[in-house]
């Protein structure tokens, strides 16, 4: 059993804290590899933290695709968002390679596209 990935990519979108801090384990460790360049964050407090900042400025964050597969031992998530702040839009994309304990998140490497400005 492994945790929703749709559920987590609806959380992520709605900016919902308590529902992504419920995937992860409290032990959590997040390596990313981000337009402004890589990050890594360990224990619930500090990713939960990392993925408040993210979207914190943006108006709207909305999911428009998700997708997922378990591939032997890990569960990839992809998803879409597209973000507005006043006029301008963004889409980007997050892809992320989990280790799963318990059903829950407890290693991520995440790719993010950077927001695409259309």
């Amino acid at each position: 059993m492994s945790p929703d990935p749709k559920a987590f990519a609806v959380a992520m979108a709605e900016r919902d804290l308590e529902g992504l801090g419920a995937a992860i384990t409290e032990t959590v460790r997040l390596r990313a590899l981000l337009p402004g360049g890589p990050v890594e964050d360990h224990g619930r407090a500090a990713v939960l933290a990392r993925f408040e900042g993210w979207f914190e400025d943006m108006d709207t964050v909305e999911l428009v695709e998700v997708r997922s597969e378990d591939v032997v031992d890990k569960l990839l998530i992809h998803y879409r968002l597209t973000i507005t702040q006043g006029a301008t839009r963004w889409a980007t994309t997050q892809t992320l390679s989990c280790k799963v304990e318990d059903d829950q998140l407890a290693v991520i490497d995440l790719l993010c596209s950077g927001l695409r400005e259309f």
